[in-house]
């Protein structure tokens, strides 16, 4: 089987030759190692690396998007990764692009820190109106920049077919989650303003929906919805608000992308055992996370949801940044153990982008592939 065969067997809930790998994100770090050179050199999650690259003269946008790509295809190449988690290119160089202290960048007339390896705008409202949140939604259209699948079309026309591709899209709760002071708002509004909550979520959904689809039709065989519907402490919101203000959008977008011929895939940090009932009712194909961090059982999940859904994920990224090798082989044992011989794609449980153990990465999934081997089992 090749690695595309091996991830839609898994995604069927079937049995493939091996276990597939993935990772969801590649720590720039982790991917100097991986790729022999140096940390700033890497382009893909690593946008003070981009930033540099644009405020040179002669800056080709379609150039840097180009090489993200193949770094992206040398990546799963290398280290035998199966899925490959497409990012989205680069569409314009901002008007005002200036580094104005460590990792903080002024990005036309916004400030931005790179922590954690993750941007953060630092000029993100600390306050937000519901009644301007409404009036934004209602007078706004959806508009997609083409641009934003630039990598993705670079990829298709290489590895369509090789490589199980996926795309990221989600209006349920993404962007909501992204932004830590809008968050904090719309838990209030819950209450207090649902109709303010219900409108933006109906406006995120709609563009999610629009670049899901989009997305499909260049190639993409996944759509991932990255959420966060929680934290260690379990989900942001009670059940009966999940199933009010989330579901509905979370079965939209899970309908919308598998009728246009793809996997709809969920991916959450968090310990959402409360909802995981009705996430799993809306219709999605796949689960990534189960994050063990937060108590998440993979056993347990794969007890209760294992004939519904693929389960992917799982091993602690603790383990892997501080873990003695021993430790690593174990961890992957009870993954290949617990994820079972179908419907199951092994790969760190939550987001491992401030990890650094490129050793540990890497026997995490040399291990995999000599061992995670179904008629060897």
């Amino acid at each position: 089987m090749n690695s595309w065969e091996r991830v839609v067997k898994a995604m069927e809930i079937s049995t493939p030759d091996r276990v597939p790998l993935y990772e969801m994100h590649i720590p720039p770090v982790i991917a100097s190692r991986i790729l022999r050179k140096p940390t700033s050199s890497i382009l893909v999650h690593n946008p003070e690396a981009v930033f540099a690259l644009m405020m040179e003269n002669g800056l080709d946008l379609d150039k840097i998007n180009e090489c993200m790509a193949e770094e992206l295809l040398a990546l799963h190449r290398v280290t035998g990764l199966d899925w490959v988690r497409v990012v989205s290119a680069y569409t314009k160089k901002p008007e005002i692009l200036k580094k104005v202290n460590e990792h903080v960048w002024v990005i036309d007339g916004r400030r931005y820190k790179w922590s954690g390896f993750s941007l953060w705008d630092m000029d993100e409202p600390i306050s937000y109106d519901p009644d301007d949140i409404i009036e934004f939604c209602r007078s706004s259209t959806v508009e997609v920049d083409s641009k934003i699948f630039e990598i993705l079309r670079h990829l298709v026309k290489k590895v369509k077919g090789e490589f199980f591709l996926s795309f990221d899209a989600d209006g349920s709760w993404g962007p909501i989650v992204s932004n830590p002071n809008l968050l904090r708002r719309v838990l209030t509004w819950m209450y207090k303003r649902p109709d303010a909550v219900k409108t933006l979520i109906e406006f995120n959904t709609n563009y999610a929906l629009e670049v899901g689809k989009w997305a499909i039709d260049e190639g993409a065989d996944a759509i991932q919805m990255c959420v966060d519907y929680g934290n260690k402490l379990g989900p942001w919101f009670s059940p009966k608000m999940f199933r009010e203000f989330i579901k509905p959008a979370l079965r939209r977008q899970c309908d919308a992308f598998k009728r246009r011929g793809a996997f709809a895939v969920l991916h959450s940090d968090g310990n959402i055992t409360p909802i995981l009932s009705d996430v799993v009712d809306a219709g999605i194909n796949a689960y990534q996370g189960i994050d063990v961090t937060a108590g998440m059982s993979l056993k347990r999940v794969k007890e209760d949801y294992g004939d519904k859904i693929c389960l992917v994920g799982n091993v602690d990224p603790r383990i892997l940044e501080f873990g003695k090798p021993e430790d690593v082989v174990a961890e992957v044992e009870r993954c290949l153990r617990e994820g079972g011989n179908r419907g199951y794609v092994l790969s760190a449980s939550a987001n491992i982008s401030v990890n650094t153990n490129a050793d540990n990465f890497l026997l995490m999934i040399d291990y995999t592939k000599k061992h995670g081997v179904y008629a060897r089992r």
